[in-house]
């Protein structure tokens, strides 16, 4: 058993389909359930049930789970240990950042760091999940946390801006006779059945009703521009779009903290101290539109 099985093993542990683990391992379909075929065969062992529904571990694969995770985290720490020696302004950085358009001035900041590193290639991505950065699935991340938030241990990182958040809605919305009259507007952000709205305590309008079930805060901002209500969202990405306009009355809020992290063996690296710094250097800039509330 070497280390390419074990990592088809935790691909498809973690995943629960070839697909899945495919596109964690950056190969083909195939390639995992040859593998995976393989794995059996050498142990002498059946590890996954194929399934309508994916891949599900059968006894002898929770029993080796344990063991494989183990040897992952062994690996990776000496990764992680080379990686953090490396002083050379060269090789690849994967970065993740928030899934939001309201990084367009970051992206734009990191054009200009590649043209002044032509050693380093830049690995984005942009997602709502926070990839692990134990398991180096990214080097460094921007993370949007909870106010008053920590990262954990494992990680270093700094707090760049608090993120301030209020009430936004299309000016046209709004009673040209009588703009402080709010009552005929409605949220955007109904829940799924049986989640209750956290946020509606942190604004000034929690009795307004709720339409229109919409995650991805991008489209929250859409949905704004399109006129189908208001929303509660961070000023930065309302800032942008000057038809979108505070709600009279709403209160600027601190919702969220702006972090950038990485894990701490890698923190001696040369290369990915210095976007760090360039990172932080942009989002100091940018302070002022992060959090509203000093404006």
């Amino acid at each position: 058993m070497d280390w390419d099985d074990i990592k088809v093993l935790l691909a498809l542990a973690r995943k629960g389909s070839a697909r899945g683990a495919a596109q964690v391992l950056g190969v083909s379909n195939s390639t995992v359930t040859r593998r995976l075929d393989e794995l059996e065969h050498s142990l002498q062992a059946h590890l996954f049930d194929r399934t309508p529904d994916g891949y599900r571990m059968t006894a002898a694969a929770e029993q080796l789970l344990p063991t494989a995770e183990h040897v992952e985290e062994l690996i990776l720490a000496a990764e992680r240990r080379i990686h953090g020696d490396d002083q050379h302004l060269q090789g690849p950085i994967r970065l993740t950042l928030p899934s939001s358009d309201g990084m367009g001035s970051l992206i734009a900041r990191l054009g200009r760091f590649a043209g002044q590193y032509p050693g380093i290639d830049l690995e984005i991505s942009a997602s709502p999940e926070a990839l692990d950065l134990s398991r180096r699935e990214a080097d460094i991340a921007v993370r949007v946390m909870p106010a008053g938030g920590k990262p954990p241990d494992y990680l270093i990182g700094r707090r760049m801006s608090a993120l301030s958040a209020s009430a936004y809605v299309h000016r046209d919305l709004l009673k040209p006779e009588a703009p402080e009259d709010v009552s005929h507007l409605v949220w955007i952000g109904k829940e799924p059945a049986g989640q209750k709205a956290d946020w509606l305590d942190m604004t000034d309008f929690p009795d307004h009703p709720r339409r229109h079930a919409i995650a991805d805060l991008s489209l929250v901002v859409a949905a704004v521009r399109a006129k189908m209500g208001m929303a509660f969202m961070p000023c930065l990405f309302a800032n942008e779009h000057e038809e979108l306009v505070r709600v009279p009355g709403a209160s600027v809020v601190h919702h969220s903290d702006l972090w950038v992290l990485t894990h701490k063996d890698l923190r001696l690296s040369a290369r990915l101290r210095v976007l760090r710094e360039v990172i932080a250097e942009e989002f100091d800039r940018l302070r002022p539109q992060l959090d509203s509330r000093a404006t």
